[in-house]
């Protein structure tokens, strides 16, 4: 019998992916934040793991996000240390939000392809059907992140 405190194979690969996912949302957000005034915002975020769950990453995208998961998920405290050193870096500057108010999901006016791709989505976020069970969960846990903090999408 299996050592119940013991990862199996299986669920270290859905951490990847879910890491994976993350990853590149962030940058998809990361995007959102330059493309406007340069901050990032919950709108954001949430904008960005909505358009991650909607429009499937390429390969190439895949690959490289798989690679920083495994980076993330196998790293050694002093890899951390040069990672968080390397991110103050790359810092994007934040704002404290009001999220009591309930108020509807900003976007910005940029009319580039991922700008315009994400505005989409969230106009059509609603009416999105998941394929699998794994897109299911990453769905509902959208959906409640934004009742909980008054987020109003469409």
């Amino acid at each position: 019998m299996d050592n119940p405190d013991t990862i199996t194979e299986e669920q270290e690969n859905i951490f990847k992916v879910v890491i994976a996912n993350n990853i590149s949302a962030m940058k998809i957000s990361k995007i959102l934040s330059e493309h406007s005034e340069n901050i990032l915002t919950t709108d954001y975020v949430v904008t960005g793991l909505i358009y991650r769950l909607m429009i499937k990453m390429t390969d190439d995208e895949m690959i490289q996000s798989m690679n920083e998961a495994e980076t993330i998920l196998y790293a050694e405290s002093s890899d951390e240390d040069e990672n968080d050193d390397d991110e103050k870096e790359e810092e994007v500057e934040s704002i404290e939000e009001d999220l009591n108010t309930k108020r509807k999901i900003k976007y910005n006016s940029c009319n580039c392809d991922i700008c315009n791709k994400c505005r989409v989505c969230l106009l059509n976020f609603g009416e999105f059907i998941t394929t699998d069970h794994l897109s299911t969960i990453y769905k509902n846990s959208i959906l409640e992140t934004c009742e909980k903090h008054n987020l109003i999408l469409s």
